[in-house]
């Protein structure tokens, strides 16, 4: 069975136009973001920003951050990664 998405409507600015595709990127991000169809995560890997970087462009944007139980999974996942990685690192690298 075929799952229908219904239509995004997206509005880019001449400004982002003319900036490129960073800008572009950016400004689409911003939007889906806003409107709750992707998520922290998936917006700023859209805009091709860090975490950090994606917060302050909301904040200027004055664009209130959303946090769903999908943003908690990301980010358990993420700490996931970043534990295990430490943790080899550590049994590789300890001292006896």
């Amino acid at each position: 069975m075929s799952q229908f998405l219904s239509s995004i409507n997206v509005q880019l600015s001449p400004d982002s136009i003319s900036q490129g595709e960073q800008a572009i990127r950016q400004e689409i991000a911003l939007q889906l973001y806003n409107q709750n169809i992707f998520t922290f995560g998936q917006a700023r890997r859209l805009a091709n920003l860090s975490v950090w970087e994606f917060q302050q462009l909301l904040g200027q944007q004055k664009i209130p951050r959303h946090y769903t139980q999908m943003d908690l999974a990301d980010d358990i996942e993420s700490l996931k990664q970043v534990l295990g990685s430490c943790d080899s690192y550590l049994q590789r690298y300890a001292f006896d």
